[in-house]
């Protein structure tokens, strides 16, 4: 990965060059990447809650087709809805998802498999050139496996084409459908490109939590003790003595070290000495900084804080504010929603059955429903108010604070009269 150099410049932030070994284009120079994405917004609180988060909005409350999400669409059992949870989590993290596509004589699908986008890696040009395949998947580029990359394991596939005509020309060129192994869907954000992962703007900012938390721990470790020097005043006798010497002194670090240490001496001034070494630490700045991290890398997906249970200091949520919240980051992540959509609607009406009969392939955003128990002043001051008739009340209920029309009809019955109505609570 390159970053802004000396100068200020903004440079590449990922290489996509040929690896001839291979045959494939390598996804930055080390050709593991998304490897690296998924460990650091692993162990980043921040970001993996960021990415969750995520993930949850763009995946919303599922397909708005109950027979759709049900349906069963490969012999391992998956239904609709699990593709749609694996490959959620999957954009979110690295903008792009990918899915092994099985198809028959007739040109319908008759199978789909997720499949880790980070095991992905597209062909290179010449090799395109000589087998046609567009993909290969190995599920260990960054070889924290094995040491070496076993070419035999690679899996190579053609890019998702449902005319009969691609496909037939697909299956001539390796040999017959006994030699198949069907096709790969591959999205990503930035189009025809490995795309940038979500987090790739603030990533210098999750290594600096992740240093953070690292110190943290190093100091409950050492019970937030300053470092000190302890001179040891005369000579051993011999290195095991000495190493006899050093161990007994880590009885005494980290939390469940002991308070106390007894040392045997004959003469005064074989009594060791103790120096300690002066602390510079500025907590504050810490504290500050830690605060400042924590903040760029929320603000790099534009989640409302309140979504990620991060208050002002009250230790209170308001329901309307998570209402709004909500309706706010529903609105941001519409674009991946109409992605997953479009997506799904070409893979359903491929379907070798008919898996949605009624063609809504539309995923619900998740939504907000006030408590009736406890409602906020704004509501309150909504049904007390005299200058609105009661079907406006209605619709307002309904539309902006989630009610069901017959819960609102209750509240506010048809056929009352339209103004100066007292809400039937």
């Amino acid at each position: 990965m390159r970053t802004p150099n000396n100068s200020g410049e903004n440079t590449q932030r990922i290489t996509q060059r040929e690896n001839r070994t291979y045959g494939i284009v390598n996804y930055d120079e080390d050709n593991a990447y998304p490897q690296r994405i998924h460990a650091i917004t692993s162990s980043s609180p921040t970001a993996r809650n960021c990415v969750d988060t995520y993930s949850r909005f763009i995946g919303g409350s599922g397909f708005a087709d109950v027979a759709f999400y049900q349906s069963v669409i490969n012999t391992e059992g998956q239904t609709m809805d699990k593709i749609l949870h694996l490959i959620k989590k999957d954009l979110a993290r690295f903008r792009g998802f990918a899915l092994h596509v099985n198809v028959n004589a007739a040109a319908k699908i008759s199978e789909l498999f997720h499949v880790p986008f980070e095991h992905v890696r597209m062909a290179s040009e010449n090799r395109k050139n000589e087998t046609g395949f567009d993909f290969a998947t190995y599920n260990d580029w960054s070889r924290e496996k094995r040491s070496n990359i076993r070419t035999e394991l690679i899996n190579w596939f053609h890019a998702f084409n449902l005319s009969a005509d691609a496909i037939a020309n697909q299956v001539e060129s390796v040999g017959g459908w006994d030699n198949y192994k069907g096709q790969l869907l591959y999205v990503s954000m930035d189009e025809n490109s490995y795309p940038l992962a979500s987090c790739d703007a603030v990533i210098e900012s999750m290594h600096a939590e992740i240093q953070s938390d690292l110190r943290t721990t190093s100091n409950l470790q050492n019970n937030f003790s300053a470092k000190t020097l302890m001179v040891h005043k005369g000579k051993f006798a011999d290195q095991e003595e000495r190493d006899n010497f050093e161990g007994g002194l880590q009885d005494f670090v980290g939390p469940a070290g002991a308070d106390i240490m007894v040392v045997d001496v004959e003469k005064d001034e074989e009594m060791p000495q103790i120096v300690p070494i002066t602390n510079t630490t500025n907590d504050k700045l810490f504290e500050y900084t830690d605060n400042k991290v924590i903040n760029k890398i929320i603000r790099n997906w534009l989640i409302p804080k309140i979504l990620l249970s991060v208050t002002d200091g009250s230790g209170f949520f308001n329901q309307e504010q998570i209402r709004d919240a909500t309706m706010y980051y529903n609105m941001m992540t519409t674009e991946e929603r109409i992605l997953l959509e479009e997506t799904f609607k070409k893979l359903g009406t491929g379907f070798h059955q008919n898996i949605n009969s009624s063609g809504d392939f539309s995923i619900i955003p998740i939504e907000f429903k006030l408590s009736k128990a406890d409602p906020p002043q704004s509501l309150i001051n909504l049904l007390n108010n005299q200058y609105l008739g009661t079907d406006s009340k209605r619709n307002i209920l309904v539309t902006l604070y989630g009610l069901d029309q017959q819960d609102a009809e209750k509240i506010f019955p048809i056929g009352e009269q339209q103004y100066g109505t007292k809400p039937a609570l």
